[in-house]
Formats: C-alpha cells, sequence, structure tokens
C-alpha cells in the first residue's frame, strides 16, 4: 500500500505535534514548556523550525513567551475551540499590511495603556527594553527581536483590552520573519531603544497622546529599518 505523504508546511505539521505533545503530557496553563532544544530532538526537526512552531503557537493564545524565562502554557490552550489546521494570517498578509496595522492599532492601545499604567508597569516596560539593548549590544539580535516584541505585547495587557492583545498577537509571525537575523542594519537598532523610551516616558506622565505620536514615529521608523516601504493611509 501506498503510503501518502503529508504535504503541509513542515513548521505546521510542528505547530500539530508540539500541540499534541503538550496534551499527551497532560500540560495545563502556566506549566513550561519543554525547552526549544528538546522540542527539537524529541519531535526529529531543526532548532529554527521549531522555534519559528512556538512562535506561531504563542500567535495563537496558546503558548506565552517570557523573555529570559522560557515558554508558558497560556489560558487559551484548554479552549475546545482552539484549532491550529488553518494558520495561514502570515501568508494572506503583506509586511506593509502589517504595519499599517500596527500603525493604526498600536497607537489607540499606548493611548489606552496611559490611563492604566502604574509604575510597577513602567518599570516591567523600562526592564524589557534595557534588556534589548543589552541583547543589541551583544549582537544577540533574536533575543533584542523578542524582548521589543514582548514590550509591544506589555503594553497591550496594560491597556487591559483582550481582544487588542490577541490581534496583536497574531501578526507575530510576519514581524519576526521581517526583523529576524541577519537584520538590515544591525547600527539602526539602538533606534528603537531610544523610541522606546520616549514612550515609555509619556506613559508615566498618563500623556496617552503623546505616547500615541511616538508610538506611531517608533512604527514608522522601524518599517524603515526592516526596508519595508510603508504607506501610512
Amino acid at each position: 500500500m501506498q503510503v501518502e505523504k503529508d504535504r503541509r508546511p513542515v513548521t505546521t505539521q510542528l505547530v500539530q505535534q508540539i500541540r499534541r505533545l503538550m496534551t499527551e503530557t497532560g500540560l495545563k496553563p502556566g506549566d513550561r514548556v519543554p525547552p526549544q532544544r528538546e522540542l527539537a530532538q524529541r519531535l526529529g526537526a531543526s532548532r529554527p523550525t521549531v522555534r519559528e512552531a512556538v512562535l506561531q503557537l504563542e500567535g495563537m493564545g496558546l503558548i506565552r513567551i517570557e523573555p529570559a524565562r522560557g515558554a508558558f502554557v497560556a489560558e487559551g490552550f484548554d479552549r475546545p475551540e482552539a484549532d491550529v489546521t488553518g494558520w495561514t494570517f502570515e501568508q494572506r498578509f503583506s509586511e506593509v499590511e502589517i504595519y499599517q496595522l500596527r500603525f493604526a492599532l498600536e497607537a489607540s492601545t499606548v493611548q489606552l495603556a496611559a490611563r492604566h499604567a502604574s509604575q510597577d508597569d513602567i518599570g516591567r516596560l523600562a526592564d524589557l527594553n534595557e534588556a534589548m539593548r543589552t541583547a543589541i549590544e551583544q549582537s544577540r539580535f533574536l533575543d533584542a527581536m523578542e524582548a521589543d516584541f514582548a514590550l509591544h505585547m506589555a503594553i497591550a495587557e496594560i491597556a487591559g483590552n483582550r481582544a487588542i492583545r490577541d490581534i496583536l498577537g497574531l501578526y507575530r509571525p510576519i514581524i519576526t520573519r521581517s526583523q529576524r537575523p541577519p537584520v538590515q542594519e544591525p547600527a539602526r537598532l539602538q533606534e528603537a531603544f531610544v523610541e522606546h523610551g520616549a514612550i515609555l516616558r509619556a506613559l508615566g506622565r498618563r500623556d496617552g497622546e503623546t505616547a500615541a505620536v511616538a508610538m506611531r514615529h517608533h512604527i514608522v521608523q522601524s518599517s524603515d529599518r526592516m526596508k519595508v516601504p510603508f504607506i501610512a493611509s
């Protein structure tokens, strides 16, 4: 009998396999997901492909990645309706479209965050920004990218709107694809640290309007650094 090969993309197959492994090993929300090195060994896959699959699972709301700590099972993992078979987001939308989405959505998000941000929240954001700066200085560009994205997701969490948070999480795969090493201009990555600082200072003053302007500037500059032609409107 001829066996039909699984013709789905390798990353899509890994997404299914990792989720199945999480279920079979009884992982629950809050539990730590096995490290990517261990997943690669168990599933016979390359670490870059495993990393991509983990990022997709995070975008789907099934895994939560914490810089310097690892990956954890997210609350959404228990949802019976969660379906990873139709993951086509990064195939459907261009990088330009994603940056336009960020320009519109993250400006509103940071305005909401300005209403709710505590001093502890500002401190957490500053720590993420510092982690990004340190990673850049040490040429750990993938770590810098993850700290950068974690900062943006933290702002969405502070805003308190779960719908916005989940929408932002959806575009992670395409953003990480555009920002993965080798980045276009490593020398310019420190600019993001400065731009984040302007956003954080406005948040600390609860100045939502200024924070939104700083966020829009940051998104446009980010697209320029990554050589993505950007048209805001």
